[in-house]
């Protein structure tokens, strides 16, 4: 059965940030569940409606697990108890006869799908990622993020892998409305420069999994100095999230040929752009005079029509 996802009215296609579906609290949740847990886990993302009419007992015999697994399966997704879980599932089943719900479910591809299955399928993942990042987000550190970068002194971005791709992408933008900002994705160089921090800098570190050692001890360096230091991960019990003095939450659905890091990405690019949005409205004099001071420079570097003709002609 294809996960139904709520989306209220007067949210402008967003659940209201104090009222999670349970789903996304779980998926959430995912990459920090036992093996035994994860098998409690697919089984309500499957079929919750299904799940609402079992009792503990019963889903724990349905998926070859202790019925204790089922408790503490509850415990880590947020909730007190599988009773809270039912009510939950209740509440969204009854949602779902409102208008305006998305479906979160995709088939997967395979090496013989054509072209045009790939296409459907990575369409609604994309987009399905960026609208449970919406819907994750915590608005309040989001809002303290913004604070912290668009008042910092210099700015240092952390990223490997994937996730430098992103990280470099950040940078681009905010240097764009005049933020003193310096990507690193050669990690040596990251911790010589997080070394260099100092109160009234502020560093952030972006990885999907919030595992990645070079970025969490660089982000940690720069906090032992004294800079406010942001996390962007999928994981909000990752070392890299804990250790952050802000964390943002971003995640994206593996499937084959792509990765957690990669499936992250729209997800990571959607909560950074609200970011930068976010800090040019804190100055917008000096986002306008930063735009303004370089916005002759794509024209410049422009070819002309002709370019290629005038190259051309004898001589």
């Amino acid at each position: 059965m294809t996960t139904r996802i709520p989306v209220e009215p007067g949210h402008r296609g967003l659940l209201a940030p104090d009222q999670p579906a349970v789903t996304d609290q779980i998926r959430l949740a995912l990459p920090r569940l036992s093996p035994s847990m994860l098998l409690v886990a697919r089984r309500v993302l499957d079929d919750p409606e299904g799940v609402a009419s079992l009792s503990a007992a019963q889903l724990a015999a349905e998926v070859g697990v202790s019925q204790p697994t089922v408790t503490r399966f509850c415990q880590a997704v947020g909730l007190s108890s599988y009773q809270a879980l039912l009510l939950h599932i209740a509440q969204e089943s009854g949602r779902a006869q409102e208008p305006r719900w998305i479906s979160a479910g995709y088939e997967e591809i395979g090496p013989e799908d054509d072209l045009e299955h790939v296409i459907q399928v990575m369409t609604s993942v994309d987009v399905d990622a960026m609208q449970f990042a919406a819907r994750s987000l915590d608005r309040a550190a989001l809002e303290e993020a913004a604070a912290v970068v668009a008042s910092a002194r210099s700015v240092d971005v952390y990223g490997a892998g994937a996730s430098a791709v992103i990280s470099n992408e950040l940078e681009l933008r905010m240097l764009g409305i005049g933020i003193q900002i310096r990507a690193w994705t050669a990690m040596h160089s990251a911790l010589s420069s997080a070394a260099l921090r100092r109160p009234g800098d502020a560093a952030i570190a972006i990885s999907a999994s919030g595992r990645t050692r070079e970025v969490y001890d660089a982000l940690s360096e720069a906090k032992s100095r004294g800079a406010a230091t942001i996390a962007v991960t999928g994981d909000a019990n990752s070392p890299l999230a804990r250790v952050a003095d802000i964390h943002l939450t971003a995640i994206g659905r593996e499937m084959p040929y792509r990765t957690a890091s990669f499936a992250a990405r729209h997800a990571q690019l959607l909560v950074l752009d609200v970011l930068y949005t976010r800090v040019a409205q804190r100055d917008p004099q000096r986002s306008a005079e930063t735009l303004a001071a370089t916005a002759h420079i794509p024209s410049t570097h422009a070819l002309r029509a002709n370019h290629r003709a005038e190259n051309e002609a004898p001589r």
